[in-house]
């Protein structure tokens, strides 16, 4: 992140980071704040797009959800169950998801069977499924008032 900070600040009048501090263990904020760089708050995507109050009733509401995006519901297979190893050795699901008791699918735009496929994953991993339609959320509103701050877009010659 420094490195593309510093390769990139002289081009540009402001830079903003929308990633999420997801698995840094502040190490991303660390380097921002050296860099003097603002960062979209939260700790994950999940709570950008679920906005940060409706994400802590959520997770206050059922501390055992397992989130799900559109990113996420694309890649499934891959990111979960193939990376888990859940593909050779389905006895795991038990282990890994054991405090788990129901998939929320934050859905950012509307794709369709979208909606269908998650709640087959809930199925699958035996969640109660519910389905919330986010849009792009924190991160939709702040990248949208960027946008239209002329400042923000200045190309520096």
């Amino acid at each position: 992140m420094r490195e593309a900070i510093r390769e990139h600040r002289a081009h540009y009048a402001r830079i903003f980071v929308a990633y999420a501090d997801c698995g840094t263990g502040g190490a991303l904020d660390a380097v921002l704040k050296e860099e003097g760089i603002e960062r979209l708050p939260g700790a994950h995507c999940y709570e950008f797009f679920a906005t940060a109050p409706v994400f802590a009733q959520l997770a206050e509401a059922e501390p055992g959800t397992f989130y799900l995006t559109d990113f996420l519901l694309r890649h499934f297979e891959r990111l979960v169950v193939v990376a888990l190893g859940l593909d050779r050795h389905p006895e795991l699901v038990g282990e890994y998801f054991r405090n788990y008791r129901r998939l929320i699918y934050l859905s950012q735009a509307p794709r369709p069977g979208a909606i269908e496929a998650a709640r087959r994953i809930a199925e699958r991993f035996g969640f109660a499924f519910e389905h919330r339609f986010t849009g792009y959320g924190e991160l939709g509103t702040r990248l949208a008032g960027l946008a239209a701050s002329e400042e923000t877009l200045a190309w520096r010659a």
